[in-house]
């Protein structure tokens, strides 16, 4: 039986689209952009420790860990970059061009998962995936055209069903999880001397 921590990193990544799909939709003044700085570090920071161990160990079978590992990986640091441009007072426009590219990556992804018929329900992860993905790149021209509301409303519908998807998934992996190890001891309690 082999452990990975997917449903923890796609609740933490969730909670960043929504945090994000948040901010396009109040379209903060610069003097109130930094309340939303902690939630995207805070995104940021759980997608990291998540996704490079995801990359460097492949706990999942196979190509899922390039599937889930890499795109989180490149989401975490746009979140992390985010926060940090926020915190500081600085422009977002370049995390948000930074963050496009990664948005290119996750449609490409979600449609890939789609064509290998990937994950138990691949239509509903090529569509979370392709939602984030559109989500992430309408992020630039709503950062950019601030006052054309229709790309950050647009943006903030495309991250919300994304949101959706992947706290779905990830809280039905929790579910399975805890049916699926309810019984299990670990090797360093199994080898424990008695007493």
């Amino acid at each position: 039986m082999f452990t990975d921590y997917l449903a923890v990193m796609l609740v933490g990544l969730a909670s960043g689209f929504v945090i994000l799909a948040h901010y396009l939709y109040r379209n903060p003044e610069p003097g109130e952009r930094q309340a939303w700085a902690a939630g995207f570090f805070a995104a940021g920071i759980l997608g990291l420790v998540t996704a490079v161990p995801m990359i460097v160990s492949w706990p999942l079978p196979g190509a899922y860990n390039i599937a889930f590992g890499e795109p989180a990986l490149y989401l975490s640091v746009a979140f992390l970059g985010a926060g940090i441009t926020l915190a500081l007072r600085w422009d977002p426009l370049i995390p948000a061009l930074y963050g496009f590219f990664g948005g290119l990556l996750a449609v490409v992804v979600g449609i890939r998962i789609a064509n290998l018929g990937m994950t138990s329900q691949p239509a509903m992860t090529a569509v979370g995936y392709v939602a984030a993905g559109l989500g992430g790149m309408l992020t630039l021209p709503a950062i950019n055209w601030r006052q054309q509301r229709s790309f950050a409303i647009g943006a903030a519908i495309l991250l919300g069903i994304a949101a959706v998807v992947f706290l779905f998934t990830g809280y039905m992996g929790y579910w399975g999880h805890l049916a699926e190890f309810s019984k299990w001891v670990p090797t360093s309690i199994l080898q424990r001397p008695a007493k």
